[in-house]
């Protein structure tokens, strides 16, 4: 009981010491929250001109397939949903990646390593204070868009919330993976962009999955985020609750925990 007493005491430090580091880089306040947000009243502007259609006819044509394969999701809300893939990705393996190497060749971890505080503690600490600043901004990317533009909520915010904790879970633990087996600051940027942009575009945040070539189809599927995905915008535009996206759940939760393991068993302190 006192060990873990102690634990617990080691990763809530952690989480605070992750906050107060966040808060006060102005430059990654900036990145973090202003991008989106940009983003965001780009895509309402485009929205309301009737260019964001034009854009999806255009697109949908070069495929191959026919705009009826959205259904009832219009182009805003699919640029919405794509939004919050990227911050998520953007917060939880871009910038947590490099971040975490430089550390790690700063002496910084090893320092830790030296101190009561146990791996997972570690990796608990950093995921706690991603998944705060994700949520943060995923709440500004919606008051947005359903303030400003055609989107709106029909399922549960509950169960959304459950999707994006989950999806943040899964996207940081598999930056620990990359982390603990990258050696440099530069190779590490380098990896984390050869990765998360061809599952940024790929995984169905903003195109389809339907809509993609039979073979980025199969590639697809071997995303994890493709399982994080197609809950959220279920939930989100149809209102289907727990039991319609079990399955694409429960796979998004064994990539987490195959992850998770995978980064405790490679964690190095130096």
């Amino acid at each position: 009981m006192k060990k873990l007493r102690v634990q617990t005491t080691g990763l809530f430090h952690q989480v605070g010491t992750e906050f107060r580091l966040f808060w006060r880089s102005r430059q990654t306040i900036y990145l973090a929250f202003l991008v989106p947000m940009l983003g965001m009243a780009l895509f309402v502007y485009l929205s309301r001109e009737g260019l964001l259609e034009s854009v999806f006819g255009a697109l949908f044509r070069g495929l191959g397939q026919d705009e009826a394969i959205l259904g009832s999701v219009s182009p805003m809300t699919l640029m919405t949903l794509g939004l919050i893939v990227y911050s998520m990705i953007d917060v939880a393996f871009e910038s947590a990646v490099p971040k975490l190497v430089r550390e790690r060749s700063t002496g910084i971890h090893k320092r830790l390593g030296g101190t009561p505080l146990r791996g997972w503690a570690f990796l608990a600490g950093k995921t706690l204070s991603i998944s705060v600043i994700v949520v943060i901004e995923v709440a500004l990317i919606l008051v947005v868009g359903l303030i400003s533009a055609d989107i709106s909520v029909a399922g549960s915010w509950w169960l959304l919330g459950l999707i994006l904790l989950l999806g943040t879970f899964t996207t940081t633990a598999l930056g620990f993976v990359l982390c603990n087996v990258m050696t440099s600051v530069d190779g590490a940027v380098v990896a984390v962009h050869a990765i998360y942009i061809p599952m940024l575009f790929l995984c169905g945040a903003f195109i389809p999955v339907e809509a993609l070539p039979k073979v980025l189809q199969a590639i697809a599927r071997v995303i994890p985020l493709t399982y994080f995905v197609g809950p959220f915008r279920s939930v989100m535009t149809q209102g289907a609750g727990l039991g319609a996206i079990a399955v694409d759940l429960l796979i998004l939760l064994a990539w987490t925990i195959a992850a998770w393991i995978i980064a405790l068993k490679t964690l190095r302190w130096q």
